[in-house]
């Protein structure tokens, strides 16, 4: 999982969420998760305790994937630049963390290793 800095395709973003985070200097980092499409939003119970998990850890506010979007005003436009960024495929989902560089850098660290223990 490589990761790849995205911000420059939210510049003119609709999300109020993420204009407040890049506007106090924050980044939109991500890693692309082969064959991962679906299991963060049809399991819930794993979403969840990954969220808490990044935020207990780095204190970050959680991630969104490419499975959820379009959504907190986030367009389709924006969802397909992020995809076509990383070379997404079907199955792939690509999760992005929207915070203060290193905190970002640090959450994507601890769902990529959690991604690596569920795959076994």
């Amino acid at each position: 999982m490589k990761l790849k800095e995205v911000t420059e395709i939210f510049e003119n973003t609709g999300s109020r969420l993420i204009k407040g985070i890049l506007e106090r200097g924050g980044v939109v980092l991500g890693i692309k998760v082969e064959n991962f499409a679906g299991v963060l939003v049809e399991d819930k119970v794993y979403a969840d305790g990954l969220a808490k998990k990044v935020e207990g850890q780095t204190g970050a506010k959680g991630y969104i994937s490419t499975d959820e979007l379009p959504a907190y005003g986030i367009s389709k436009e924006e969802k397909e630049a992020v995809e076509a960024a990383f070379d997404s495929k079907e199955n792939d989902v690509v999760i992005l963390v929207v915070d203060e560089e290193e905190r970002a850098k640090k959450a994507l660290d601890v769902i990529e290793e959690e991604i690596k223990i569920r795959l076994g």
